[in-house]
């Protein structure tokens, strides 16, 4: 029977886990459990090889309230979390200085009842927390609008080590390190047996072992390998049945503490049953406590038992008895006043028993006629009882006392370890009356909870139910009076919540609502101007709001004063001289027609070719009309919006001098001026404004209707930008809120009908262009009239064009063992492209050429021929004219810029001048790219497509169209956007070509053959319909524009409502909004106001705040382009171990991180040591070149945004580029970066990249020589590190971030780091705190173990972050790397590996 009991109230045996070696750099957390003696645990001997995978780490949790931890994994996969117990003290301090600082008070809530708050004060009571510190943490929590969570977080925070109970403090672990057994659920206690006694005998089963516990308790880390081996072999095959204690994991206290949280678990049960009169749940619980009581007794003599957690019950328990008994028979055997035990020595008799022996005796009559009572008498019954179930005690005693002329009975019964003794205080007519009393006395004491009292005669039965009956009123009576004060506290606090829940609801508003509301309008005007979300400094700010402010209330008098000075820049010699070429542009001569649209419409589109002078006149028009048209002045206020920096610049200083002034934009004595990100050009006389369009949408944001403005012109609406898309959506609603607003959209003419037709059929304004004619060639004219000769092993040839597919192969090894070898081979190719008969009359050279060049690559050979061939040629040689070149982006112009340098045919500066031009580029050198060279000198521009549309270079006559651009694309495999190089569209390739015929006919040449130019897409497909939407649903928010799924279905192509919802919880999971409501939180308003997507936002944000925000930026630079690690067809396995060579830290990050500081290094010796290291580490200098642009850009966006990383290295305000010469020097040499560094860089990535994060599965070969692919578990499933990464063969414990997940032949993680819990828990997901388990997780899955006291300090270390990135909002040029509290964490995660 003991056995049976045993093995029934026993947690099932946990599964062995895999274990393995633990010391991984990176990663501290993870803490050996020491052996009990607190000797340093031995490893396992080697010639166990199948034993060495089986650690003696803790054992797998799982959770009573949730199944978020799997009954496979191991302990030792739930990393454990430690902090260094002085900085420990130290955050403890910081967190409570700011919490009394910021009251950390939310609003009270109005349903809180008597019931809720008892609810809250037993559920402390149950952690075994002091009366007087549940009540002060009541008092410090639910006044302020707390909760459970909130009293406990205040517990953890302000009691003492020695004052927190077991599993709070890290006290408490240190001293007792033994691994944790599995916390199982409370099983179901069985129906009782009536009239079994199920308690009785497994008493014995503990005391029997307490001997073989002891032994098997000193011997168990002698014997570690072989005795784990032989018990699982054991249990497997069933042997024999499990015990706790025999088991070398156990530990005593952490088994007694899952019993007492089922103990409590069971008399909650108990009470609900009661309160309910539910009978049978009240036996089914009474039933559940015995059995726990039972099993609790023989820990508590476990001679590793701490005595501290020992639960004391209240004063009802025996103080001397001579034998050993239960718990649960201690308080069966309580005196309640209906009966006395003989022995007074062995159960005191309490007050009130001592009293009633005064009181008039009770003598009653029990007879009852044999017609009434069919079945068995109580004395019979007793005996048939003890015979069953207790079969080795003898018959029950029997021993009449005589009372006078009455009677009572003592009756005896033996149990297994002492005797029931008990003697009625009622008094009856005749013995055998006394005698079945006593028998009905000790049925109730052997049967308490069971129904037996159904099976005795009525008139005994009646004494039954009124001893159950007396005995739960003195139990109510006793909890009563031990509750009392509990229910007054209570009482007073519900009194004080009532007082101060009116005062409270008015200063504290819940967050996320108006408060937050009424602060970001507040704000605005703090916030910075640019591409839509970049911030501005402070003094454009200022410089904005003087320029606004006479034109919103200046009146007449200030137009009146725009009009004089119109009239007087009129009769300037410029404007006069001026005057005859604007009456040549094509625009000019529709003036008539477009004034009269536009003052029959409000709002029009002006459709006109490449040049005709539609940005630049037609807002002059206005201009004039309203200030010079009629006798007086009208209000005049012109906004034109424009997608780049260099068009609002360059069209403004145009305008300003064809209206007269010779002080250039902005100044007093001009009516125009420009606006972009970091540089105002504007003042009071301004009415006519160039900005770029994330300016406006700035000015929206201050002033919803834009009142202050008569006119908007949107230029350039056939990019269909994402801003552009945006602000039309915003204007459709501003335009029909104001009837004296004029909205005009100016396009080349592409797919005008559909902005008409978004716009209620508003009227088309069709304007011819003035382009002279343009001749086209196309890839096969040229490489014919070249003469070039494409090389097989020219790198420039399709057969190193690299598409891998994964191969499998299995070998066979000795012994028959299979081994399977997994590779990435290069897909055949082909023999190339097929050209069909079109180019059947070319040679066969040009043809071999086309059918084997890599299209996906820009041939730069291939155009410094043909600008050779402009020069030699007789057709070309004699015109003069500057060559455009259009490349995709800022890389390739690099390249082309120093292949040109570096050239001796282009190296006279007599005859060429290379000008790069770019968005990134200085003012200043862009402007070179607009004036004349001297008389004999050619010109070559190197562009990008902002010279397709934007600006126009008036003497060009030669385009090189390399048919490339870059496009921002999502990759739904990193939720991250890039810009890839695409092919354009035949739009596109019509501007450029274009372009070739503004002075005289022109020539084009397009680098692509013209079967490839058919095969292009019409127009290029909108980017709201191409990229994430995570930026766009933040400016919405940003802007309170409602629900972003509401805005975004009335834009002019609405994306899938499917990408908003996706985009919107990326921004929740991120912490960028509330988790309920499209409100920013302070981290969201910071990404707002960055142009890059949100989690390399987040990246850069805490980059700069970490004080990292160099390498950061560079490793956000890599993210955002692509890896500088090239991989060439056949030297695949040299690149993996030359990157191999740069591992980091586990970490691809930081591997790119470290060849880039090698190439910066390596720089300043020169372009040949440059080239030669780029060579032997297989890197991609090209690439290399763009991360270097990317992140200057970067630091600059980060300066401007207020954030500035104390190690930023190159800030400032130069170019981004190697095209000024400036940045040839030589710069000083970078150090490699130190174990602290990479800690918090570590940190700066996890925050950026969270959360894709998994975690590894830990499986290491018994053949050391065999290396097994690593594997990792993430939240949507398993995957495996690719083979490219320094990780591909990790096998540790610990959690990985990766950058993207590919899929081939199965889904793969590109680009990984390990890293430690730390970062996790202070960047990661919602972090839940669970108090019982002493399990920290993160958005449900991921579990750390760690004292209480330690979750409660990183959630509050996030509140202290969030407040200080509100006070950054408040005061941009707030430090915060000087914070008491980022020193702390950065503090905080460098400790983290001395562990």
């Amino acid at each position: 029977m003991g056995g049976k009991k045993n093995k029934s109230t026993t947690a099932p045996p946990v599964p062995p886990a895999a274990g393995g070696n633990n010391n991984v750099p990176g990663t501290g957390t993870v803490v050996e459990d020491p052996p009990a003696s607190g000797k340093k645990q031995k490893p396992t001997p080697a010639k166990a090889a199948v034993k060495e995978i089986k650690p003696k780490g803790p054992k797998t949790y799982s959770l009573t309230n949730t199944a978020q931890v799997d009954v496979g994994v191991t302990d030792k996969s739930i990393l454990k979390v430690v902090i260094q117990a002085d900085l420990e003290k130290k955050i403890i301090k910081l967190i409570n200085d700011f919490r009394q600082e910021n009251g950390d008070k939310g609003p009270i809530s109005g349903r809180l009842t008597n019931k809720k708050l008892l609810d809250l004060y037993t559920a402390l009571q149950k952690f075994k927390f002091k009366t007087e510190h549940i009540e002060e943490a009541m008092k410090s929590s639910i006044l302020y609008g707390g909760d459970l969570h909130s009293a406990l977080d205040w517990l953890c925070l302000n009691l003492r080590d020695e004052e927190l109970p077991a599993g709070f403090s890290q006290k408490m672990q240190e001293e007792n390190h033994k691994t944790k057994t599995k916390f199982q659920p409370p099983p179901q206690a069985p129906k009782p047996e009536s009239p079994k006694v199920p308690e009785k005998e497994p008493a014995k089963a503990p005391v029997k072992d307490e001997c073989g516990s002891m032994k098997e308790w000193i011997l168990r880390y002698a014997e570690q390998s072989s005795e784990e081996s032989s018990e699982e072999e054991d249990d497997q095959s069933g042997k024999r049945p499990r015990n706790p204690e025999l088991d070398e994991k156990f530990d005593p206290n952490d088994r007694y503490l899952g019993l007492t949280a089922q103990l409590y678990d069971a008399k909650e049960m108990a009470a609900t049953a009661k309160a309910k009169k539910d009978k049978a749940g009240q036996r089914t619980a009474q039933d559940r406590i015995r059995v726990i009581q039972q099993e609790m007794k023989p820990l508590e003599s476990h001679p590793m038992f701490n005595k501290a957690i020992k639960v004391v019950d209240t004063p009802k328990e025996e103080k001397k008895p001579p034998l050993p008994i239960s718990t649960a028979e201690a308080k069966e055997e309580l005196a309640f006043g209906l009966f006395e035990q003989a022995e007074k020595e062995k159960t005191p008799v309490s007050e009130k028993t001592a009293s009633k022996k005064n009181e008039p005796k009770d003598i009653r009559n029990f007879d009852y006629t044999a017609r009434s009572w069919t079945g068995k008498s109580p004395k019979q019954f007793l005996i048939d009882w003890v015979r069953k179930n207790l079969p080795k005690s003898p018959a029950p005693s029997f021993h009449k006392v005589p009372a006078g002329r009455y009677w009572k009975c003592r009756v005896q019964v033996q149990r297994p370890d002492d005797v029931l003794e008990v003697c009625p205080t009622i008094l009856t007519e005749d013995g055998m009356q006394a005698q079945h009393l006593g028998a009905t006395l000790a049925l109730y004491q052997l049967c308490k909870g069971q129904s037996v009292h159904m099976l005795i005669p009525p008139t005994y039965r009646e004494v039954w139910l009124e001893l159950r009956d007396s005995e739960q009123a003195e139990e109510e009576e006793l909890r009563t009076a031990v509750n009392k004060p509990r229910d007054q506290f209570i009482a007073r606090l519900l009194t004080r919540l009532k007082q101060q829940q009116p005062q409270k609801e008015g200063p504290f508003p819940r967050p996320g609502q108006q408060e937050l509301q009424n602060e970001r309008k507040q704000e605005a005007g703090d916030e910075p101007e640019d591409d839509w979300e970049s911030l501005a400094n402070l003094a454009i700010e200022v410089d904005l709001g003087k320029t606004q402010t006479p034109r919103e209330g200046g009146g007449g008098a200030a137009e009146a004063a725009a009009r004089a000075l119109l009239l007087k820049l009129r009769a300037s010699p410029q404007s006069r001289r001026l005057q005859a070429e604007r009456e040549q542009l094509p625009v000019f001569q529709h003036r008539v027609r477009i004034m009269e649209a536009l003052r029959r419409h409000r709002v029009a589109v002006v459709a006109g070719e490449t040049g005709s002078g539609k940005s630049t006149q037609i807002p002059q028009f206005i201009l004039e009309e309203l200030l010079a048209g009629g006798t007086t002045a009208q209000p005049c206020n012109i906004v034109v919006t424009q997608p780049r920096r260099i068009s609002a610049m360059s069209l403004a200083s145009r305008v300003t001098q064809e209206l007269g002034s010779e002080d250039g934009p902005g100044a007093k004595t001009s009516l125009c001026g420009y606006q972009i990100r970091m540089e105002n050009k504007s003042s009071d006389s301004t009415r006519l404004l160039y900005c770029t369009t994330g300016v406006l949408l700035r000015k929206l944001q201050q002033d919803r209707l834009l009142s202050s403005l008569t006119h908007i012109i949107v230029d350039e609406v056939h990019e269909r930008s994402v801003q552009s898309d945006f602000l039309l959506t915003i204007l459709k609603d501003v335009v029909q809120k104001r009837s004296d607003l004029h909205l005009v959209m100016m396009s080349a003419t592409v797919d005008c009908d559909k902005f008409s037709a978004y716009f209620n059929r508003c009227p088309i304004i069709n304007v011819p262009g003035r382009t002279f004619s343009v001749e086209v060639f196309h890839l096969e004219d040229i490489v014919e009239e070249t003469g070039y000769v494409l090389e097989k092993d020219s790198e420039y040839s399709q057969k190193i064009l690299e598409e891998e597919e994964e191969v499998n192969i299995n070998i066979t090894l000795k012994g028959g063992k299979s081994l399977q070898h997994q590779e990435f081979i290069v897909k055949d190719t082909g023999s190339g492209w097929d050209l069909g008969p079109d180019l059947d009359h070319f040679s066969s050279r040009t043809r071999h050429a086309l059918q084997y060049m890599n299209p996906n690559k820009i041939n730069m050979e291939l155009v410094l021929d043909l600008l050779e061939y402009l020069d030699k040629s007789p057709q070309f040689a004699e015109v003069d004219g500057a060559v455009l070149v259009f490349l995709p982006g800022l890389a390739h112009i690099q390249q082309l810029y120093d292949m040109l340098s570096t050239d001796k045919r282009f190296r006279s500066k007599d005859r060429y001048k290379l000008v790069a031009l770019h968005s990134t580029l200085s003012s200043k050198d862009q402007s070179t790219a607009f004036t004349l060279p001297p008389a004999g000198v050619r010109k070559i521009v190197l562009s990008t497509n902002i010279a397709e549309t934007g600006v126009t270079i008036p003497d060009v006559v030669f385009v090189i169209d390399t048919g490339k651009t870059k496009e921002n694309k999502y990759h739904e495999s990193s939720q991250m956007s890039s810009l890839v190089e695409t092919f354009v569209s035949k739009a596109s390739a019509f501007q450029r070509q274009g372009r070739a015929g503004r002075v005289r006919s022109g020539f084009c040449f397009r680098l692509y053959p013209k079967f490839r130019f058919q095969a292009f897409m019409d127009y290029s497909v909108p980017e709201i319909l191409r990229v994430p939407l995570e930026e766009l649903c933040l400016h919405i928010m940003k802007c309170e524009y409602g629900s972003p799924e509401d805005f975004l279905c009335r834009a002019l192509d609405a994306p899938q409502p499917q990408s908003v919802s996706n985009a919107v919880s990326l921004l929740r999971n991120i912490g960028a909004c509330i988790p309920e409501g499209h409100a920013l939180t302070p981290l969201g308003h910071h990404l707002a106001a960055l142009p890059v997507n949100v989690k390399i936002g987040k990246m850069l944000i805490f980059g700069a705040i970490l004080g990292c925000l160099d390498p950061i930026a560079t490793i956000a630079a890599a993210i955002s382009e692509k890896s500088p690690f090239a991989t060439p067809m056949n030297q695949k396995e040299q690149a993996n171990l030359a990157k191999a060579a740069m591992a980091v830290a586990n970490s691809d990050h930081l591997t790119i991180y470290n060849a880039y500081l090698g190439w910066k290094n390596v720089r300043c010796e020169g372009y040949r040591a440059e080239t030669a290291y780029c060579r032997e580490h297989f890197l991609n200098r090209t690439a290399l070149i763009t991360i270097e642009d990317i992140k200057q850009e970067l630091i600059r966006m980060m300066d401007q945004a207020g954030f500035n990383g104390s190690t930023g290295s190159s800030r400032g305000s130069g170019p981004p580029s190697r095209v000024r010469s400036d940045l040839r020097g030589p710069q000083a040499p970078h150090a490699p970066l130190s174990k602290p560094q990479i800690c918090v860089l570590n940190a700066a990535l996890t925050a950026g990249l969270y959360d894709s994060v998994g975690r590894i599965l830990y499986a290491p070969s018994v053949d050391v020589l065999d290396r097994v692919a690593c594997s990792v578990e993430t939240a949507q499933g398993k995957a495996q590190v690719h083979p490219s990464s320094v990780n591909r063969c990790l096998q540790t414990h610990g959690w990985m971030l990766f950058q993207e997940k590919v899929k081939y032949s199965r889904i793969y993680l590109r680009d990984t780091t390990l890293i430690s819990p730390f970062p996790m828990l202070l960047f990661g997901g919602d972090i839940d705190v669970q108090h019982r388990e002493r399990l920290i997780s993160l958005d449900g899955w991921i579990h750390f173990q760690a004292p209480v006291r330690i979750g409660v300090i990183f959630k509050h270390l996030r509140k202290l972050i969030d407040s200080l990135l509100e006070k950054k909002l408040k005061n941009p040029r707030m430090n915060l790397e000087d914070e008491k509290t980022i020193q702390l964490i950065i503090e905080l995660i460098k400790m983290e590996n001395v562990f």
